[in-house]
């Protein structure tokens, strides 16, 4: 059985988005799983950050170490699943957004989901997979800021890249633009 593995955005947590994940976990007929970052915000409990970010030079960066030390973490919870690679769908919100796309690159998956998502400057990315790759992104997100919003630069020579703009939809209100766009696309994992 295909495994639907939720990673949820920063100062969120594990449940965030739970009836849109059951849904399309149905859609692909696929188990619903999902964990919370290893990384808890400041000040926020039970809110919880698959990294921080600093400022520099007006970008915002990700500290290497935290990064580094969720993308282990996710692999680890991956591999726990005990399923083969190309049984798993990804899909992540903002952070975990980005940290889907990082790990779809890495390891050959069935598909990966990414809901405007970001990806750090600071991070090298390369391109080892055949991971079908689907980056929406809300074209009213104010949240991330244009340069952000163009991070998907960093990985455009990706040749499974597929960035689809959610024309009526924000960082955090994009729920009915994203079943519309599923149910309009043909995306198909791996098999």
């Amino acid at each position: 059985m295909k495994k639907l593995v939720f990673l949820h955005g920063s100062g969120a947590d594990k449940n965030a988005y739970n009836d849109l994940m059951q849904m399309i976990a149905k859609h692909f007929d696929a188990e619903l799983i999902s964990f919370n970052a290893p990384f808890l915000r400041e000040n926020k409990p039970n809110r919880y950050a698959w990294f921080n970010k600093f400022e520099n030079s007006g970008r915002r960066d990700a500290i290497l170490s935290e990064y580094n030390h969720s993308l282990e973490f996710i692999k680890q919870q991956l591999n726990a699943l005990k399923t083969s690679p190309e049984n798993i769908i990804l899909i992540g919100h903002s952070q975990g957004g980005g940290m889907a796309i990082h790990i779809g690159l890495e390891i050959e998956l069935a598909l990966v989901i990414s809901i405007n998502g970001d990806l750090p400057y600071n991070i090298s990315y390369n391109n080892h997979s055949a991971t079908p790759l689907y980056w929406f992104a809300g074209k009213k997100d104010t949240y991330i800021d244009d340069k952000r919003k163009n991070s998907y630069t960093l990985i455009n020579n990706c040749k499974n890249l597929h960035y689809i703009s959610l024309p009526n939809s924000t960082h955090n209100d994009f729920v009915d633009n994203l079943l519309q766009a599923l149910k309009e696309i043909d995306i198909t994992p791996l098999s």
